[in-house]
């Protein structure tokens, strides 16, 4: 199962172009988070799921890194790249308490 994931995530960034490097899909009553950082030694992700604990993610080749978590029908999240917080591009943000930035999943 993972293995078709990872081979329509690498078809999908091969034929899309995928211009932002992050998109979401929702499959089986989970969320896979999909992040293109090609110079990336590693990657977390953390979301107001469970308070912002940091995930780590699974490198999928060619730079590509994975994280499921269990759908919800709002989460805010951000990325920790190679130590760095990371908001990539993404169609809704807010400013949280901190004055820094998280990107929001609505589905």
């Amino acid at each position: 199962m993972n293995k078709l994931v990872l081979l329509l995530t690498m078809l999908a960034l091969s034929l899309g172009g995928c211009a932002s490097g992050h998109f979401v899909t929702k499959k089986d009553g989970l969320l896979t988070f999909v992040l293109r950082h090609g110079a990336a030694k590693k990657v977390q992700f953390a979301s107001s799921a469970d308070y912002y604990v940091l995930h780590d993610a699974q490198q999928g080749g060619a730079g590509v890194w994975l994280v499921d978590v269990p759908a919800s029908s709002e989460l805010k999240y951000f990325y920790v790249v190679d130590g760095q917080t990371y908001v990539p591009e993404c169609g809704l943000k807010e400013t949280d308490d901190f004055g820094s930035e998280n990107c929001i999943y609505l589905f």
